[in-house]
């Protein structure tokens, strides 16, 4: 190659390698830009939802200060439809529930002492007290939820907080017992109450009179129930319906779970707390909406039987989604009446 030849490749690919250096460098400062407007925009909304946070958690402060006049307050209602920040409910869940049982401290820690002690007669049929010897053994097997495993099995921070009140539970209600369920629902409170304050909102929870009779196991009002429940799916989604009777699914495969844990087995911790939000304020017939929404989003998955159950055993399911859905439901008021009137 000759000289003039030569110096007119060098300069070729000098050319080349400085515009290919120029574009690098204008697309590393483009992407270190879009990076950092990211950032700056994922720390302003992180700060927006702190300022909310703040300033509803003010809000239920004041509802809380003057409770027997803003219970009944429409629009109280209607701003715990949007959920009550997690740092308030500790305040607000205790005031909606109230103590109708009159579960004084000294009751509950004479139910502690008992518990401690307390040793089944084998030679006896004691009914349903004889599930207390359940609850030890059901607490290293019930969580299939990461989070809720770590700090409720044996050895978790919370697992004998958790075995304690169902065991004092048991020997308060030796009627109703224990029934595998009640510790999703014993943890919910858990992670918000100190030990006493949970076992009187469990206490009320478990013996509400259109919840008793599921916790009971009542096959009669069961069966209401379920009536009640495929109603509302053939008038909502006539599609799942029609399904459910083709791959020979009912009530039992799914709902009795859902309900005995009040959602808190099939759904993660944040949003049962927005659902038991809207629960504890305006009844349990938000259980059957929640049932009714999950089946809605479920639907599209239900390819056979074996999809289906398995979708309904561990539903996936946002939980905007959810609530969006929870608003459309067509609740009439003949199930109204019927799911509202059922009591032991």
């Amino acid at each position: 190659m000759n000289q003039n030849k030569e110096n007119e490749y060098l300069s070729d690919v000098q050319s080349y390698f400085t515009n290919k250096c120029m574009t690098s460098t204008r697309s590393t400062s483009l992407h270190e830009e879009n990076t950092m407007k990211f950032s700056q925009n994922k720390n302003l909304f992180e700060q927006k939802q702190q300022e909310n946070e703040k300033e509803l958690k003010k809000r239920w402060s004041d509802i809380a200060k003057d409770w027997q006049r803003n219970k009944r307050d429409v629009k109280v209602f209607q701003l715990a439809e949007f959920g009550i920040p997690i740092s308030a409910r500790k305040q607000i869940w205790p005031l909606i529930v109230g103590n109708k049982l009159q579960i004084t401290k000294e009751l509950y820690n004479i139910l502690q002492i008992q518990s401690k002690t307390f040793k089944l007669d084998q030679r006896k049929s004691l009914g349903r007290l004889s599930s207390f010897n359940h609850i030890k053994q059901d607490l290293g097997r019930t969580f299939k939820n990461e989070s809720l495993q770590k700090i409720f099995h044996p050895g978790g921070p919370l697992s004998e907080n958790l075995q304690t009140i169902l065991e004092i539970f048991c020997l308060y209600r030796p009627d109703i017992g224990y029934v595998q369920g009640m510790t999703y629902v014993g943890s919910i409170l858990l992670t918000y109450f100190d030990d006493y304050q949970a076992f009187v909102i469990f206490s009320s929870l478990i013996t509400h009179p259109q919840l008793i009779s599921i916790f009971m196991l009542d096959e009669q009002n069961l069966q209401i129930i379920f009536q009640q429940f495929e109603k509302l799916i053939k008038l909502n989604i006539p599609q799942v319906y029609k399904l459910f009777k083709q791959y020979n699914i009912n009530c039992t495969n799914y709902l009795l779970d859902w309900i005995l844990t009040l959602f808190a087995k099939p759904l993660n911790p944040d949003i049962v707390g927005r659902i038991w939000d809207r629960m504890l304020f305006n009844g349990t017939h938000i259980l059957w909406k929640c049932g009714i929404a999950i089946l809605k989003i479920l639907y599209p998955r239900f390819k056979d039987q074996e999809k289906t159950l398995q979708s309904l055993k561990n539903p996936d399911i946002k939980d905007d989604d959810l609530l969006q859905e929870m608003k459309s439901v067509n609740y009439p008021f003949e199930v109204q009446e019927v799911l509202g009137n059922i009591e032991l």
